[in-house]
């Protein structure tokens, strides 16, 4: 086992699988941009570090990463409903042809 001092240049060291997910995470928010470009808002990938003190030793911490990923939302038309007399909603369509 080796040790390294926690940088961000040694922050993919701590498990392999924060650097697949941080790549997967990445890979998904350019592929977001190419499928919808004309969506100008930004795409984030944010890493974060939730550090807690270790119950076992008070000289040690609990590094926990977590990497998420936002996108904006589909921006869909919105649709007038009506409510009816027994409090449901109904609303007009066309249907499309195949």
């Amino acid at each position: 086992m080796q040790t390294s001092q926690l940088t961000l240049k040694s922050l993919h060291l701590i498990s392999p699988e924060l650097a697949d997910d941080f790549a997967q995470q990445l890979e998904a928010a350019v592929m977001d941009c190419k499928q919808r470009p004309s969506l100008s808002e930004k795409r984030e990938i944010t890493l974060k570090l939730t550090i807690i003190p270790s119950p076992e030793d008070p000289d040690d911490v609990l590094i926990q990463p977590i990497t998420t990923r936002k996108t904006p939302a589909r921006k869909i038309e919105r649709i007038k409903a009506r409510r009816t007399p027994r409090n449901q909603l109904q609303f007009d369509f066309t249907e499309e042809e195949m």
